[in-house]
């Protein structure tokens, strides 16, 4: 993982780490030096952490550091995410005789992946993305991503007596939809329902959106722009997670929300539109306040639905998108290249 923030691909990059180490097998992490999560990595009982600072694609010396790291790990394959890194780590390990598997996060220019062995895409959405793009058919997989965080065993029962309270985090910015969320909730409110909004996050975006949260006089009641260290303890206590998002090729943080028994509400954008339903999930269209404060007013008025929903959501979560379910395809693939290297 050659990149420096923290987003959904780099949290899939971690989760992957500590399954495959939890899984006994030795892992060596190449990180950006920069990269702010390292002690998430460091200290973990069969993972071996490089870095290395990464000035760009063409950077030919990151390449031959990454040469000199593989040389001296002898891995059997390379797992990269994002296109920095299956462009340079790709170039490195095809150098080196050993396959590379490549995981697809968004829909980029797949020219950066020449020296891929088999891509991992996401969604059906994103496999298709490829294929028209020229990628051979056959050198593309869809492995669903997945989330370690602790499945609750069952869904609590919806507390009536206080106001809903609502949830969402995530990068705050402009495709992220936060804008369109707080103009639903101020709609929501119009329409006589308490509802409480917590909205967790940094990006290029905060200022405006508490500008936007005091032009709409929410209030109390609706935060923007909190930091959430403890991601289990706030979707606990919450009673509906919202996924306002205008583009969103798969949304990790809706497993995560599967995963500890919270209603979803969610835009249909690429990602979400395969792993919700109507059966899991209260469903708006793209971009549309009128549509996403129905949607949410619905999860409202209809408490036993929404814990229904989430019930379902939760058995899904269990047998598609778990580490349990998601990692020994991983290890498959590698199992795959690395005997036919």
């Amino acid at each position: 993982m050659l990149s420096s923030g923290f987003g959904g691909a780099e949290r899939s990059f971690i989760d992957t780490v500590h399954s495959l180490a939890e899984a006994g097998h030795e892992v060596q992490a190449i990180c950006d030096e920069r990269f702010g999560h390292l002690p998430l990595l460091e200290g973990v009982a069969g993972v071996e952490v490089r870095t290395l600072r990464v000035r760009g694609e063409w950077d030919r010396f990151a390449v031959w550091r990454l040469r000199a790291y593989l040389r001296e790990f002898q891995p059997v394959v390379v797992h990269t995410q994002l296109r920095r890194a299956a462009s340079l780590a790709g170039r490195a390990a095809s150098r080196e005789g050993i396959p590379v598997v490549a995981k697809l996060h968004n829909y980029v220019n797949l020219k950066a992946y020449r020296f891929v062995s088999r891509l991992i895409a996401t969604t059906r959405d994103e496999e298709r993305y490829a294929v028209k793009a020229g990628w051979p058919r056959e050198r593309v997989q869809v492995i669903p991503n997945f989330t370690r965080m602790a499945a609750v065993r069952e869904v609590r029962r919806p507390e009536s007596e206080r106001p809903c309270r609502l949830l969402s985090y995530g990068r705050l910015v402009e495709k992220k939809g936060f804008d369109v969320l707080l103009r639903a909730v101020a709609k929501v409110r119009a329409s006589g329902l308490p509802v409480e909004l917590r909205i967790g996050g940094e990006g290029t975006c905060r200022a405006a959106l508490e500008a936007l949260r005091k032009e709409l006089a929410l209030g109390e009641g609706v935060e923007v722009g909190a930091w959430i260290d403890d991601v289990p303890k706030a979707l606990d206590a919450a009673d509906l997670f919202v996924l306002p998002s205008l583009d969103e090729p798969f949304g990790i943080v809706i497993l995560e929300a599967m995963a500890r028994g919270v209603p979803i509400v969610s835009t249909r954008t690429q990602g979400p539109s395969e792993v919700l339903s109507a059966e899991t999930s209260f469903l708006a269209e793209v971009g549309q306040v009128a549509s996403l404060a129905e949607a949410i007013e619905s999860a409202v008025r209809s408490p036993e639905g929404r814990q229904e929903r989430a019930r379902k959501a939760l058995v899904e979560f269990r047998e598609y998108y778990s580490a349990e379910a998601v990692v020994p395809q991983f290890l498959e693939v590698y199992r795959e290249l690395s005997s036919s290297s």
